[in-house]
């Protein structure tokens, strides 16, 4: 997976904070054209910054724009960790409450079935941040001259 972010920041072992805007939920919608703020793409988070870490394999300097790279594999990975795991185990403790408590422990056990997973994702999210990052810069696509 490819996009454009900018250089935000440079650490000392040589990696660099990248900012990239999330535009696909709003890729096509009237507000792109200048018009009135859209309420569905504000629920949606539209043109919001997100900052990753990432190894600066190219050198890229603060306030650079680059061409950052994930690997596929692992972004489909942590989407099914993130999206999927829950609803199954949101699923399958609806079944196990319903057969236990009835229709009223059903829906109890998928609620907290749903939120269980979330506590070792966070976890796991922060011991993983501290490793080296998935997140690559490979081709430094506009130097900025400001500084």
């Amino acid at each position: 997976m490819r996009t454009i972010a900018i250089v935000t920041k440079l650490y000392e072992n040589g990696d660099a904070e990248v900012s990239v805007e999330r535009r696909a939920a709003c890729e096509g919608c009237h507000r792109a054209a200048g018009e009135k703020e859209c309420s569905v793409c504000t629920l949606l988070g539209g043109n919001r910054k997100l900052s990753a870490r990432a190894r600066n394999a190219v050198g890229a300097g603060a306030g650079d724009t680059v061409m950052i790279e994930s690997g596929t594999t692992r972004m489909l990975w942590y989407a099914v960790l993130i999206f999927l795991l829950p609803v199954l185990l949101m699923l399958g403790g609806y079944f196990a409450g319903r057969a236990l408590w009835g229709e009223t422990g059903a829906f109890a056990s998928a609620g907290v079935c749903f939120l269980l997973p979330f506590v070792p994702l966070g976890v796991y999210s922060r011991r993983r941040a501290k490793h080296a990052p998935d997140i690559t810069v490979t081709k430094i696509v506009k130097k900025n001259e400001g500084l």
